[in-house]
């Protein structure tokens, strides 16, 4: 982060009670003063106090960093100066309230004075430090004794883990770290203009220290071996074979507003995110750690970039095509994934699809598939009307509603163009309601979470293109049998963990399945689902691309269509012309009944004609009951404009009488 004055790097390990108060602390001392960031290093804790600290510490000041595995404080602090390499001052402390802010203060203010290192030391004697153990007294001694002899300290400087220094030294010691690295002593490997401050010792309000002799005397070895005479036989190229410390690090597939979520939420609990995406600017980036511009549907570009990052989990959500890809990185190097490469294919190529279902007796409507040697002959036995989809495409891309054969065919190289196939798939059209159900696989058995009325737009020849989810459907009262046929699919793709996302057609000739995914939707379900049920899909899926289990937290007696909340997605859409200006989001947000909302075009951009979902403005989830829903709709429609540079309103209000 450029720009900020004053960098704070805290090491944590098994602590949950001091730090939160430390962060409030730093904040009131600070904040009137400089800009600041406080990077809390995650030092491999147990799971339950790395979930605790992504929950607690969500401050605007506040970066956590994840990392695989306890590497310890010095390696942590390393991992901490490098994230804060952009700060003017870097400073580090303990997360236990033994070093105070006010101490901290104090230091910032001493080192403007033009030193290159201020330390804060507890004054020798008094009762606080009577109280310190016998094992970190010796301790102490030991390496001011090992610092005065090898790196020929000055006597009057003392040195301690509360400290600040420049950003310039900083990143000196910090680029020539290798095979083993403690911090003081890379610093006074040459000569410094360093001061000690002493401050009154305060007892250790919470915790211990983690030291014991036998780990001092490794440490002070390795003080000797790589920062002594002893150093020179050690070659450089051999002690940069060790690794210092490895952050635990997520690919995300995809960056656009569908899976903006899942980066911003990977990041807030201090994973290193990295991002394939081939658009050059897509939101995600701006949260990610390392944007990659590669095709979500490239798995060899996107498995290299995987395999040079050294990613230890990949996932995706809110599009099909990415979830294969997700699949084919995973096998290639050996990560969790709940689903094989096999079962990926399956759930997002509809000729795959398409043929589970039929093999499983699985109601569907009457397909085939179509080439350029088909001939409008070959599609008589299916009764008019026809839709023409590419097997493996997302967004609505190349689907197309014909009246005839002739027509179907004539759309077959545009729907071709938007797949990497050679046929496309051709369907009858089955006039029905569309329901969305979402769901969660836990060994093999279904979970119905919520079942929604897909909303489309009304356009007789781009259909499929999804406009708003509404929850509760009205076809909520046959949900025993929409329950009983999500569990058979889910069966016929021998789904054992994971997401479920089910389309299912409602009409006149019963119930039908439309296309099955294995994410999370891309209709927020991030959102809607966590509010409606309490369960956290989003960071199920983010637990389960790590291998860790997942429970689901629900009450026992928990069905879907007993759930007393409503939820209104709006996919917005808006009428073709060059966007002057729009509500801000900042206003929208402070409707009271907003879940979360999000622009996909901004002022000076040309909207265009409605053919597929790429022409989504934006969207908003809607919360409230059934008493208060469509009330709640108006009002977000009251306050969403999108103005014209002739003060036009753009915005298509598609059902009005929501």
């Amino acid at each position: 982060m450029d720009n900020i004055t004053l960098g704070i790097v805290i090491p944590v390990f098994g602590s949950t009670k001091s730090v939160v108060q430390l962060i409030r602390r730093i904040d009131a001392l600070f904040s009137p003063i400089c800009t600041y960031h406080i990077y809390l290093v995650d030092d491999g804790n147990p799971e339950d106090i790395r979930r605790w600290l992504a929950a607690n510490c969500q401050f605007p000041h506040v970066s956590l960093i994840r990392l695989k595995r306890n590497y310890g404080q010095q390696n942590a602090v390393l991992c901490g100066i490098r994230h804060a390499g952009g700060c003017r001052y870097i400073a580090t402390m303990d997360d236990d309230l033994q070093h105070s802010p006010k101490i901290l203060l104090s230091l910032y203010r001493t080192i403007e004075e033009g030193w290159d290192i201020v330390y804060a030391v507890p004054k020798p004697g008094g009762k606080a430090a009577g109280r310190l153990s016998l094992i970190r007294s010796a301790g102490s001694l030991m390496r001011d004794l090992l610092f005065k002899i090898l790196l020929r300290l000055p006597s009057q400087i003392k040195v301690s883990s509360f400290r600040i220094m420049t950003r310039e030294l900083a990143a000196e010691i910090s680029s020539q770290a290798a095979g083993f690295f403690y911090l003081s002593a890379a610093v006074f490997s040459h000569p410094r203009k360093a001061l000690t401050r002493y401050y009154p010792a305060r007892p250790r309000p919470y915790g211990h220290s983690g030291y014991t002799f036998k780990k001092l005397l490794a440490l002070y070895w390795n003080i000797i071996r790589f920062y002594g005479p002893a150093a020179r036989l050690f070659p450089p190229l051999k002690r940069r074979e060790k690794v210092l410390y490895k952050e635990s690090t997520i690919m995300i597939l995809g960056g656009s507003n569908c899976q903006l979520h899942g980066v911003q939420r990977a990041r807030a609990e201090g994973y290193r995110v990295i991002l394939a995406d081939y658009t050059d600017h897509p939101p995600g980036a701006a949260y990610a750690h390392t944007h990659h511009r590669i095709s979500t549907f490239d798995a060899d570009g996107c498995t290299r970039a995987a395999r040079q990052e050294h990613i230890d989990a990949v996932m995706t959500m809110g599009t099909d095509q990415p979830v294969y890809t997700a699949a084919c990185i995973a096998r290639r190097l050996g990560l969790p994934a709940f689903l094989s490469p096999q079962k990926a294919l399956a759930v997002t190529n509809k000729k795959a699809m398409k043929q589970v279902l039929t093999d499983h007796n699985i109601p569907t409507v009457p397909w085939t598939l179509v080439d350029g040697n088909t001939r409008p002959d070959d599609l008589r036995a299916f009764a008019g009307p026809l839709v023409i989809k590419p097997l493996d495409s997302q967004g609505q891309r190349g689907i197309f509603k014909c009246g005839q054969a002739e027509r179907l065919l004539a759309h077959l190289p545009e729907t071709l163009s938007f797949s990497r196939c050679s046929q496309a798939l051709a369907e009858s059209f089955y006039p029905s309601d569309e329901i969305t159900v979402s769901g969660w696989v836990s060994q093999g058995r279904l979970t119905v979470l919520t079942v929604s009325d897909r909303l489309l737009y009304p356009d007789p020849v781009h259909i499929g293109i999804c406009i708003g989810h509404r929850f509760p459907s009205i076809h909520m009262g046959r949900f025993q049998e929409i329950d009983t046929l999500s569990q058979k699919v889910a069966d016929a793709f021998g789904l054992e963990e994971g997401p479920f996302y089910l389309q299912l057609l409602i009409g006149d000739e019963g119930i039908r399945v439309n296309e099955l995914a294995c994410r999370i939707g891309g209709a927020f379900e991030d959102v809607v689902i966590p509010y409606l049920t309490g369960f956290d899909i989003l960071g199920a899926v983010i637990d389960l691309s790590f291998g860790r289990p997942v429970s689901l937290n629900l009450p026992k007696d928990f069905r879907a269509d007993r759930i007393g909340r409503c939820a209104a997605v709006q996919l917005t859409f808006c009428h073709p012309g060059i966007i002057a200006s729009c509500t801000p989001m900042e206003q929208l947000r402070k409707l009271p009944f907003l879940l979360d909302c999000g622009y996909n075009y901004h002022p000076g951009q040309k909207i265009p004609e409605t053919h597929n979902a790429t022409a989504r403005f934006g969207h908003g989830v809607i919360a409230g009951t059934p008493g208060n829903i469509a009330s709640h709709i108006r009002q977000f429609y009251q306050a969403f404009q999108v103005l014209s540079p002739t003060g036009e309103n753009l915005v298509n209000r598609l059902y009005p009488e929501q």
